[in-house]
């Protein structure tokens, strides 16, 4: 017998897995840009999210959010994914200043 929770548990790690390899795919592009390993990750996001329900803004990392990427892709798919931009802002202050004192 299938353990469904489980299931849905993994499936949720690997979203957010997704979103961490997109960051990591779009670092290693040229020019911090795109890749066609990007578009193949945004594919997997998109085949997933509707099935496990949107991995939450805070738990994606910052440039994501902060080019729109984030919500671009959850508007493709119809899906509402609410994003504080505020609440961004003041974390890229923050890991701003952190690299200042480093």
């Amino acid at each position: 017998m299938i353990d469904t929770v489980k299931l849905l548990d993994v499936a949720r790690e690997e979203l957010s897995s997704l979103w961490r390899d997109l960051d990591a795919a779009r670092r290693r592009a040229y020019r911090d840009q795109w890749s066609m390993e990007c578009d193949s990750l945004v594919e997997r996001i998109k085949a997933l999210t509707p099935l496990v329900g949107h991995t939450p803004w805070d738990e994606v990392q910052i440039p994501l959010l902060e080019d729109g990427i984030y919500q671009r892709v959850h508007a493709e798919l119809g899906i509402d994914a609410p994003v504080d931009m505020a609440r961004v802002a003041e974390h890229r202050a923050y890991l701003d200043r952190q690299a200042v004192v480093s």
